[in-house]
């Protein structure tokens, strides 16, 4: 296949929207339709594809009314169920950030100092904060 012939399989595979089975076997039937196309004209541009074939958009529903109806709504629960998971895990995301950041109470830090007094008498006295006598 020359460029314009896999840039327009690609434009057309990009309007198909079925699962990934379907999707195969009807570029399949989009790769018989191309071959037979490219036997009688080799290197095709754009416009030649386009005139012998219709648009992309065209070409992806034509090929898209061979799938069964049972097909087509599968594929449209799918998606939607992945969608509804996907927004359902981004909120989870969200309330857990929030609560993370500004509601849960962070652990409050102690910190003890033990000091020692040595007294070797009444007017001597070591404190270890500053290291000197009195």
């Amino acid at each position: 296949m020359n460029e314009a012939a896999l840039q327009y399989r690609r434009a057309v595979r990009k309007h198909l929207r079925c699962g990934h089975n379907a999707r195969r076997r009807l570029d399949g039937k989009l790769v018989g339709l191309l071959d037979t196309f490219l036997e009688d004209d080799p290197a095709p541009d754009r416009a030649a594809l386009e005139a012998a074939f219709g648009t992309p958009e065209e070409l992806a529903a034509t090929l898209m009314e061979e799938l069964a109806p049972e097909e087509r709504v599968q594929w449209k629960r799918r998606r939607l169920a992945v969608r509804v998971v996907c927004v359902a895990l981004a909120a989870l995301l969200a309330v857990f950030s929030v609560y993370t950041f500004f509601f849960k109470e962070r652990p409050v830090q102690i910190t003890t100092y033990e000091f020692s007094y040595i007294t070797g008498g009444a007017d001597r006295s070591i404190s270890p904060a500053d290291g000197s006598q009195e």
